[in-house]
């Protein structure tokens, strides 16, 4: 009788053991996995939405952060497209299906770290580049030595943190509003040469050693 309550009591110990570990295993959330996207076409689309502008033509980051490769999930990454902070417009799932985002995410993916460069001066006439940002106006909104504004909500750009390449495109298709300057309104002789006066200037000093500079 004795050896039989002790079987008795092992297998219920033994079920009851099983049964947990089954629950736990079934309640253990699964890890996300990423959607099976089409590196190539995500390139296209990422190029005909014009993400490059902002976010370098790898996702390398420029006037927007880096976002390649992503270092969040699939549905993070969504989730900043659909509603993003800073300046950036929210891409509705009419304009960009989350099927032509998982391509997008794939070919960001396939994109490695970015290699570290500097930004190489512009040969470009400093005094003259000077001469044109005064007279464009440019200072209303960026500040006299392209400082920024909070009033007016328009970034840094002296000395420039991003290639000329990318400070042209912005120029010629900004973001925000920023309106457009083309070719026949500005020549790409002059942007350089806006981009080697604001290559010129230093870096500012602290914000509250100069706090007119954030006005």
């Amino acid at each position: 009788m004795r050896l039989l309550l002790l079987v008795t009591a092992a297998a219920l110990l033994m079920f009851t053991t099983r049964g947990a570990a089954a629950q736990t295993a079934a309640q253990a959330p699964k890890a996300e996995t990423s959607p099976a996207g089409d590196a190539q076409n995500g390139k296209r689309v990422f190029a005909s939405h014009k993400c490059s502008i902002c976010h370098g033509a790898k996702g390398q980051g420029g006037l927007g952060p880096k976002i390649g490769p992503p270092g969040s999930s699939f549905s993070a990454f969504v989730l900043y497209v659909r509603q993003p902070t800073g300046k950036m417009a929210p891409v509705t799932s009419q304009d960009l299906p989350n099927s032509e985002l998982a391509d997008i995410y794939a070919f960001l993916r396939s994109m490695g770290p970015a290699p570290q460069t500097p930004v190489s001066a512009a040969a470009g006439n400093v005094q003259n580049g000077k001469r044109i940002y005064a007279s464009y106006g440019c200072f209303q909104c960026h500040g006299y030595e392209g400082q920024g504004s909070k009033q007016t909500g328009a970034t840094r750009i002296g000395p420039p943190a991003i290639s000329l390449s990318a400070f042209s495109s912005y120029t010629r298709q900004p973001t925000g509003q920023m309106p457009p300057y083309t070719s026949k309104v500005v020549s790409d002789s002059d942007i350089a040469d806006i981009y080697a006066f604001l290559q010129s200037i230093p870096a500012a000093p602290p914000a509250k050693s100069i706090p007119l500079l954030n006005q």
